[in-house]
């Protein structure tokens, strides 16, 4: 059984060491967890009474013994603790009820929201989605251990508050301390893009140790880099990938650079080249899933739409990978689920011209597979990351 990082053992964290080990390698047996942990079998014993009481734990069965009688073994138990995700995007406020399993147990109709919304207004749509979340799932409210919201800002995680959104500019600096006080649960607010990346380590690939990247591809470019699993510290890292310049010569940029990510692979550049080379459908203005459909009836102009994003893509994945040398760089965003099928293979291969020879064996390159939920249920992920870092 692989050794956990030395934080693990300090023994004031006991609790906290005991929940990262039986959600890495659970079901795993009290013994287990004491060679894992090096800590005294009396401590895991005692640790493991509490949990159990706290219903953060279950006991799920006798695990293998080859004399004497089987171990009983522990596993988080997920489908019997919740957590509300909220999203802030510029399409609306969406929210979700879902379980530590990952799985959404119901959600919220998206709620549009107007770009020079006030913040108090903000937080009180935001304060709505979650009881309306909480009212429909029907869940003992101590069940929930919290609230996390995503949104497209800066945040600062140390004061638990967004200092800046281009999505919502006329707000600034805005927190969510009245959601906190009228749902009695606690708040993390969070960059969008690592709540992506977090939803992806922790349900999708929640025994791969290798660090991972998550480079999201929606109206906006931008990402989020996560420390291999067990690292000393998680970093809260959100990278603005969509401000790295691609094409010196390309597009004028919001931010006023040219040829920013942004500017040539988020869903509004796309669809601005596509509306500028394409003729106009006739049943509506041209999107995403329509521009993929005539490329997939053999329209040209369209497939060179998406090659060509798709080779922007590839130099945005090579800097990516010369840069931070992760193994694995999930690809996520509505860019990545309309396109993805001729997107990712066209930027895979653009990726590996680009890169040195000692790297292009050791990055994988894959689609999200929590698709358009990632951000809710990266929100249930970031509320346990709070309770099992509790001490």
């Amino acid at each position: 059984m692989p050794l956990v990082s030395s934080r693990l053992r300090v023994p004031a964290r006991h609790r906290a060491a005991i929940l990262t080990a039986i959600r890495e390698y659970g079901p795993i047996s009290r013994a287990d967890l004491s060679r894992v942990l090096s800590l005294r079998p009396s401590s895991i014993t005692s640790q493991a009474r509490d949990l159990l009481a706290q219903g953060l734990i279950d006991e799920v069965g006798p695990g293998n013994s080859s004399t004497g009688r089987p171990p009983v073994l522990l596993d988080i138990a997920r489908r019997d603790n919740y957590a509300v995700g909220i999203v802030l995007e510029p399409n609306g406020i969406s929210a979700a009820l879902v379980q530590w399993d990952g799985a959404i147990v119901c959600r919220s109709p998206i709620v549009p929201v107007r770009p020079n919304v006030p913040a108090v207004d903000l937080e009180q749509q935001a304060i709505e989605a979650a009881e309306r979340v909480l009212c429909e799932g029907g869940v003992l409210r101590e069940r929930v251990h919290g609230i996390g919201v995503g949104v497209s800002a800066l945040v600062d995680t140390s004061a638990n508050e967004a200092v800046f959104s281009s999505t919502f500019s006329q707000v600034r600096r805005f927190r969510f301390d009245a959601l906190a006080e009228s749902t009695g649960r606690p708040v993390y607010l969070e960059d969008i893009a690592y709540l992506m990346a977090l939803g992806e380590r922790w349900f999708v690939y929640p025994n791969d140790r290798r660090p991972l990247v998550f480079l999201l591809v929606s109206r906006g470019t931008c990402g989020a880099v996560l420390a291999p699993a067990g690292a000393p510290e998680l970093p809260r890292f959100a990278a603005e990938f969509g401000h790295m310049v691609v094409s010196p010569n390309g597009p004028l940029c919001g931010c006023g650079k040219r040829g920013c990510l942004e500017a040539l692979l988020s869903e509004s550049a796309l669809l601005g080249t596509a509306q500028r080379l394409l003729p106009a459908p006739s049943n509506g203005p041209l999107t995403l899933a329509s521009v993929a459909a005539l490329a997939e009836a053999g329209n040209q102009i369209a497939a060179s739409i998406i090659e060509t994003a798709g080779e922007f893509l590839g130099l945005a994945l090579a800097n990516i990978a010369s840069v931070f040398a992760p193994a694995l760089i999930v690809v996520g965003g509505s860019v990545a689920e309309g396109w993805g099928r001729w997107l990712l293979p066209t930027g895979r291969a653009a990726a590996h011209d680009h890169l040195l020879d000692s790297l292009r064996d050791r990055v994988e390159v894959l689609p999200s597979r929590l698709g358009g939920d990632a951000a809710l249920v990266g929100c249930a992920a970031r509320v346990m990351d709070a309770v099992f870092s509790q001490q």
